[in-house]
């Protein structure tokens, strides 16, 4: 659900100028995403995109990239489409975060 300043308008905005290249193919719509990168153009940029059966990719959404990162819905990223896909694509997910986290703390 969108917050009172409709994060979700703002971050699920189409990126034009997605295409498929050797090494630059997105991944399909119905599978598990590609890990996530922090660029947009060349190579890296092409795991974050939505690859459909029918042939056409699209890049992910700022708010589509937070999902596969499994960060909360209402956590901001803030900046150019550019800008947050580099902050995203650095993170490490939020639940990986949390599971490692556990584990250690149980061992310690």
């Amino acid at each position: 659900e969108p917050d009172s300043l409709g994060s979700f308008d703002l971050e699920h905005v189409l990126r034009k100028g997605a295409r498929i290249y050797p090494g630059h193919t997105g991944s399909y719509i119905d599978m598990p995403s590609k890990a996530l990168k922090a660029g947009d153009h060349g190579v890296p940029g092409g795991e974050n995109m939505i690859r459909y059966h029918d042939g056409r990719v699209r890049y992910y959404t700022t708010y589509e990239a937070k999902r596969i990162q499994t960060f909360p819905d209402n956590y901001k990223i803030f900046g150019s489409w550019t800008e947050a896909m580099r902050q995203i694509g650095n993170a490490v997910p939020v639940e990986l975060s949390h599971h490692i986290a556990d584990s250690l703390v149980k061992v310690i």
